[in-house]
């Protein structure tokens, strides 16, 4: 592959991974004119774009909307939701002048209030749940961050000034705590491809030196060439569990 190949390769490449994180920021959506902005100078053809889309479905991300939810979820985040709703379908609902009571018996710090407010406040977990779906997140783990902000929550409205202010309150800390987790997840994800890449390039060079010299090498043989240092190399060691091929496992 020529220069301009690899280039080319690597714009594209950047610009599908800026497509994904705007869409993932967006609410897995993103734009015809977004699109446009990251591919439209590429000089693609309509079978590369088409690609692009297909690649972008596959992913779970709409364009120009959000995908339906049911095209979001797997058959079992499907089968868990349906369950999880008819459990907590069963939780006995009360009147509004009933919520009104605990919403002031909880603020109040009445722990029985608080614990039954958190009941009645499960479906608003799962509504919110279904808005952060398809972020690489199992929608059960989704709703599991959101009940335990909820949980936490209902322990901690004394602050507030009127009861209309709970519902929104605890809104905001099932929110909060599912952004966190689909956060951390992305954090994971990125650690991982780094480990990845480190893991790669160190025996992409192992093997380069050990073409030339027609045997393993040693780890300090390969930082003497300058292209990764003894600390990377070590460190692709134990996260390869020892296992590149052309590089000597120094423990063993």
């Amino acid at each position: 592959m020529g220069q301009n190949e690899m280039e080319k390769e690597q714009r594209f490449l950047a610009a599908l991974q800026e497509a994904v994180k705007k869409a993932r920021k967006n609410g897995n959506w993103i734009s015809e004119d977004e699109l446009s902005e990251l591919f439209g100078t590429m000089d693609l053809s309509a079978q590369q774009m088409q690609q692009i889309r297909d690649y972008l479905k596959n992913a779970k991300i709409g364009i120009g909307e959000a995908l339906p939810l049911e095209e979001i979820l797997t058959e079992e985040e499907h089968n868990y939701l349906d369950d999880y709703i008819a459990m907590i379908r069963e939780i006995p609902q009360p009147s509004q002048g009933e919520l009104d009571a605990l919403r002031l018996s909880a603020m109040a710090g009445d722990e029985r209030a608080q614990k039954s407010l958190a009941e009645v406040m499960l479906i608003k977990v799962v509504d919110i749940a279904r808005l952060y779906a398809g972020q690489d997140v199992l929608i059960e783990d989704l709703i599991g961050a959101g009940n335990e902000a909820l949980a936490r929550g209902v322990k901690l409205l004394a602050p507030l000034e009127t009861p209309d202010e709970v519902d929104g309150a605890l809104g905001r800390r099932i929110m909060d705590a599912m952004e966190d987790l689909i956060a951390q997840r992305i954090d994971e994800r990125a650690s991982d491809q780094d480990v990845e890449k480190l893991v790669n390039r160190v025996a992409d060079q192992a093997r380069e030196l050990a073409q030339d010299l027609g045997r393993k090498v040693t780890a300090a043989e390969l930082a003497q060439e300058g292209v990764v240092t003894e600390e990377e190399i070590l460190q692709a060691i134990r996260f390869s569990g020892g296992k590149i091929e052309d590089l000597e496992n120094p423990e063993s």
